[in-house]
């Protein structure tokens, strides 16, 4: 059965084959591909056009516009027409600014970014100064703006089909508060007093009142950003299990909450995987394989105790509570420094 990124790609090539019929094979157009992952292809002299065909709720087009082998420009667009009007002025030799003024997708997402900085930077001469920024284009055409300094950073970048960036600010790489940057002006305030003045969070809040910074900030603010990440990766652990709908829901959450009780939520990071609740001394989120952890495998009655701390132990029947057992498991975890 054809699918419909085949069914893209054999419609754009057929439009570019017509489109280049005039020219008498001096244009290679090619189409390959299968399953979900088809592309066209056009060639002329050094310059060269690579197109993905995707199915995004309907066909999607991304163009690779390269010259030597050199990619030069990347852009993504819904419609065929353009997509084949593009690559007809690339490889007819226009130069890139021309692409620039007559199709609005191609590096859309880097000329807009480009833009946003220009305008943070005169607006906000501090920006220029004790603040690394790199604008970076990925092999997807997705553009990253970040702006850093030693222990705090600013990602502006495109979540979704809008006409204006999500910022998101770091402080010692992780999230404390992002928004919508409507407004560059805005945008480079915030920005000029997260990096260019260390501003603390609290001094946002009063600033920039329509800032959403959430609690977490506080602990950083306070000096405690281990215990603030800790706790809140419980909260969102507890979120997780309030909005399911697992069996023995009505007996996890309880058990969470005496954990909760006895600290072990400033002590530890919490997560969880299907049916586990897993907890460990990783300050990241993704605790990875040579970390030690303790996990608890759920089921009707009871629940699984696997502890992974300098030697695997395994119990299969555990009540689900605060046991001596699960108790002594939890304090040997917490001995081990965090990593």
């Amino acid at each position: 059965m054809e699918r419909n990124e085949q069914k893209h790609a054999q419609e754009l090539y057929e439009g570019l084959t017509r489109r280049f019929a005039a020219l008498n094979g001096q244009v290679r157009i090619d189409m390959s591909g299968g399953g979900v992952q088809w592309r066209c292809s056009a060639e002329r002299g050094s310059r060269s056009c690579w197109i993905g065909c995707f199915e995004a709720s309907g066909p999607e087009f991304l163009t690779s516009f390269e010259e030597g082998g050199r990619k030069v420009a990347i852009g993504r667009s819904s419609s065929d027409g353009d997509t084949v009007d593009a690559v007809w002025h690339w490889l007819e030799a226009n130069p890139l600014p021309t692409l620039y003024d007559r199709f609005r997708f191609v590096d859309w997402e880097k000329r807009k970014l480009m833009a946003i900085s220009a305008c943070m930077t005169k607006n906000f001469p501090n920006l220029r100064s004790g603040v690394e920024s790199e604008l970076t284009v990925t092999g997807s055409g997705v553009s990253h703006l970040w702006y850093r300094t030693e222990s705090r950073a600013a990602h502006i970048l495109f979540t979704a089909r809008t006409e204006n960036p999500d910022a998101a600010f770091y402080w010692d790489d992780c999230e404390l508060f992002r928004f919508n940057a409507t407004d560059c002006t805005a945008l480079g305030a915030v920005l000029s007093r997260w990096l260019g003045g260390n501003a603390p969070p609290s001094s946002l809040r009063s600033e920039f009142p329509w800032l959403e910074i959430g609690r977490l900030a506080d602990y950083y603010e306070k000096g405690r950003p281990v215990e603030g990440e800790f706790i809140e990766s419980w909260d969102r652990v507890e979120q997780i299990y309030e909005g399911s709908r697992f069996p023995t829901r009505a007996r996890i959450l309880p058990f969470i909450a005496d954990l909760r009780k006895a600290g072990y939520d400033r002590k530890l990071r919490a997560g969880q995987s299907i049916w586990s609740l897993i907890v460990s001394r990783s300050r990241r989120p993704r605790v990875r394989p040579e970390q030690p952890l303790v996990s608890f495998q759920f089921h009707e009655d009871t629940m699984e105790l696997f502890s992974s701390n300098g030697g695997e132990e395994r119990i299969p029947v555990v009540p689900i509570g605060l046991s001596d057992t699960v108790q002594r498991a939890l304090e040997r975890l917490v001995e081990r420094p965090i990593d």
